[in-house]
C-alpha cells in the first residue's frame, strides 16, 4: 500500500515538474486593450454565439448591444467552407477529403477607424471516408468544422489582443 502510494505521488510530482520545466502553463484570461465591444453579428448564428461566449469567458472585455456605446466594433466579412478531394482508390472514389475554413473579420471603433483591416484566418483538415462509414461522414465533417471554428476564433482572440489603441486627433 505504501509502496503503490509513494510510486502515485514520484508520478505526479515528476510530471509537474515536467509540465512546468517546458513552459505549459493554464489558458487564462486576455485583457485585451478595450474595455467595451459590439459583435455584429446575428443573435441565433452558432459562430457568433461562440464568439459571444469566449469574449465574456476570456477576456475582461464587455459586450455592449448597441455599437455606439462600444469602444470597438467586431464585424464577420466574409465565411467560406470548401471541401477538396485529397485521394481516391483504385476504382476511383474519394477516400480523403480536405476540409478548409476561412473566416475574414475586421474590427473599427464606432467612427469606423479600423484597429484592424480585413483579416483572414483559415484552417483546414483532413478527412478520411470509407464506404462503410458513410452515416458518420457528416456527423464527421461537422465535427471537424467545429474544430476548425474555435481554433480560428481563438486566433481571432489572440489577434484582438495585439491591437494599439487608435490615437485622438484634436
Amino acid at each position: 500500500m505504501a509502496l503503490a502510494r509513494r510510486t502515485f505521488l514520484l508520478t505526479a510530482l515528476s510530471s509537474c515538474l515536467i509540465t512546468t520545466g517546458c513552459g505549459f502553463h493554464l489558458r487564462g484570461r486576455v485583457n485585451l486593450p478595450v474595455k467595451t465591444m459590439y459583435v455584429n453579428m446575428p443573435k441565433n448564428n452558432k459562430m457568433a454565439a461562440d464568439i459571444r461566449r469566449m469574449l465574456t469567458a476570456g477576456t475582461n472585455v464587455m459586450l455592449v448591444d448597441n455599437a455606439k456605446e462600444a469602444e470597438a466594433i467586431l464585424e464577420l466579412i466574409n465565411s467560406n467552407r470548401q471541401r477538396h478531394e485529397l485521394s481516391y482508390n483504385m476504382e476511383g472514389d474519394v477516400r480523403e477529403y480536405e476540409l478548409t475554413l476561412q473566416l475574414t473579420f475586421r474590427l473599427t471603433d464606432p467612427n469606423g477607424n479600423e484597429f484592424f483591416p480585413p483579416t483572414t484566418f483559415a484552417s483546414s483538415r483532413n478527412m478520411y471516408y470509407n464506404d462503410e462509414d458513410y452515416l458518420t461522414r457528416n456527423a464527421e465533417e461537422s465535427l471537424l468544422y467545429n474544430e476548425m471554428q474555435q481554433d480560428l476564433i481563438s486566433q481571432l482572440l489572440n489577434r484582438i489582443s495585439t491591437i494599439e489603441p487608435i490615437p485622438n486627433e484634436y
